[in-house]
């Protein structure tokens, strides 16, 4: 019989891990938009051959303080609610261009509530990819001459269009939204916040670099930041069992998530997200907490014999690139059959 996740969310509670360092988050979020302010500014200065160099660097930036809106969607950034959702609204679609409704529904219900599920779970089915056969034999006949011919090798190449890709799913999103709720204050806060993106990141530098650099530089650096989205996302659940059901407890989450072992450096502008198993059962964990609790997390679970994976970062790096690759042809897995394999080897290990 599994034991209660209760006793570690007190154990968690115990040692402090709830509480909100709010200060903290604001001044590391301060950092980066300084950061990336210079970072723009030198590429004015530079020209073309500053921008090869800092464009990467901005999307780094770009890519670290989008996520910081991920912790205001799961009320993990501040003890007020306001300000969570002040954080969310400022870091998604005012700076990231991506709809907050849209992100509640694609990450926080169905990938947080589903992950590695096939058919339920997006973001271990990118379009136009297959990560099992299943998806495969779902997919139109084009999608599936491409999964079957080119899968293998742009799922990195491609990963520069998911930025764009999650713009348009979230555009539809948000235009469809008022049929089924009508048109909600949180509509058109939403609605004002992306107009106000993309009046600052495409008609304003348009006007002070003009309309083809402008467009060139915001391409470029969403470009780049598609591809950190990617390394960010990919190694913490492909590789796993990707399940054809779902048993309906807690220790899904283990079974379908790992952590990301790295260097302290490569770990702050992942904003948490190197601790998947922390966040993913206890998402209002602040993400500068996750390391004492990955500690705490992982003596429990050896202590009850729960599976807990974790890995060095390139090494999941390798399995997702390898998971991709066949993805198409592998059959999703029964879930009774994970929880018996996965128990198991807790067990043995």
């Amino acid at each position: 019989m599994s034991p209660e996740l209760g006793s570690l969310r007190n154990e968690l509670r115990d040692a402090g891990l709830f509480e909100h360092r709010e200060l903290r988050s604001w001044l590391k979020l301060a950092a980066m938009l300084v950061a990336l302010a210079v970072a723009f500014l030198g590429i004015r200065l530079t020209g073309f051959v500053g921008a090869i160099f800092l464009v990467p660097v901005c999307a780094v930036l770009c890519t670290s303080i989008a996520m910081v809106g991920h912790e205001g969607s799961h009320r993990s950034f501040s003890a007020s609610s306001g300000r969570n959702a002040f954080i969310a609204y400022f870091a998604f679609p005012v700076f990231g261009g991506l709809s907050s409704l849209y992100w509640r529904e694609k990450h926080d219900r169905l990938h947080h509530g589903h992950p590695n599920v096939e058919g339920v779970d997006p973001d271990i089915r990118p379009f136009p990819f297959a990560s099992s056969s299943g998806d495969h034999a779902k997919s139109g006949p084009k999608e599936r001459w491409f999964q079957r011919n080119l899968q293998r090798w742009l799922f990195w190449p491609m990963s520069t269009l998911m930025a764009l890709g999650m713009r348009r799913s979230s555009l539809l999103f948000t235009m469809r939204y008022p049929r089924q709720h009508g048109r909600t204050a949180a509509w058109w806060i939403e609605v004002a916040s992306l107009t106000i993106h993309y009046t600052g990141w495409l008609v304003i530098p348009s006007l002070i670099w003009g309309p083809l650099i402008g467009f060139a530089v915001y391409s470029a650096v969403w470009a780049g930041v598609g591809v950190c989205l990617a390394l960010v996302f990919a190694p913490a659940h492909m590789g796993l069992p990707v399940t054809n059901g779902q048993q309906r407890d807690w220790i899904h989450q283990l079974e379908t998530t790992r952590n990301l072992e790295m260097p302290k450096f490569v770990s702050f502008f992942f904003i948490g997200l190197d601790y998947q198993v922390e966040h993913h059962l206890f998402p209002k964990i602040p993400h500068h907490n996750l390391p004492r609790a990955a500690a705490i997390t992982s003596a429990w679970c050896k202590r009850h014999g729960i599976p807990y994976f974790s890995e060095p970062y390139h090494h999941a790096l390798i399995d997702a690139a390898k998971f991709m690759a066949r993805g198409w042809q592998t059959d999703s897995v029964d879930p009774i059959e994970v929880r018996a394999g996965v128990v198991g080897r807790a067990v043995a290990a």
